[in-house]
């Protein structure tokens, strides 16, 4: 299986350096161009299946990189991470590194613990793994869930630190599976 994955478009929240979570937050202006952007790109990929997050975000990402030629399938596994009351605030104010240690596996501030978040994410890759075997699935998600793909089907950091695993906008990351 070929997997591309890719992080939805720019939002208000991510221009503005905070914490999004779970929350439901629409595309920017310039998510909804730079999403138009590489929708070329996306139809060179011969696509069998589309599957995205239920967040507003990642779905209209979907949406404009597909172009109305494949159904958009959802999937509450590969959601954001719900980062708690965190949610809203400033990037720079929450400790990264005690949320992304999975020996620490934090509940701070209501935080999805990220041994319950990789098991999410893990479970979602099972399932398509042998689901769409022999496919070309575009998942359409968010920099958390990236991170752990990354984790689990790309490399890991010396420290095994998630959160610098850099993830921006609009790439496509390409798995084999």
């Amino acid at each position: 299986m070929n997997l591309y994955v890719v992080r939805h478009g720019e939002t208000i929240w991510n221009k503005e350096k905070k914490v999004q979570g779970i929350s439901d937050i629409p595309l920017s202006e310039k998510g909804i161009k730079d999403a138009f952007e590489l929708q070329t790109l996306v139809s060179t990929l011969k696509l069998d299946v589309v599957i995205s997050s239920p967040l507003t975000r990642a779905r209209e990402t979907a949406k404009i990189l597909v172009n109305s030629t494949l159904p958009i399938n959802t999937d509450d596994r590969i959601k954001e991470r719900d980062w708690g009351l965190n949610e809203g605030a400033m990037i720079d104010s929450v400790d990264r590194w005690d949320c992304w240690d999975v020996i620490l596996n934090t509940k701070v501030n209501n935080i999805e613990p990220i041994q319950d978040f990789m098991y999410r994410v893990s479970s979602f890759l099972e399932d398509i793994k042998i689901r769409y075997k022999n496919k070309n699935v575009l998942v359409v998600t968010h920099s958390a869930v990236i991170r752990v793909i990354h984790y689990m089907l790309g490399s890991i950091p010396e420290d095994a630190n998630l959160s610098r695993i850099n993830i921006p906008n609009l790439r496509i990351l390409e798995y084999k599976m």
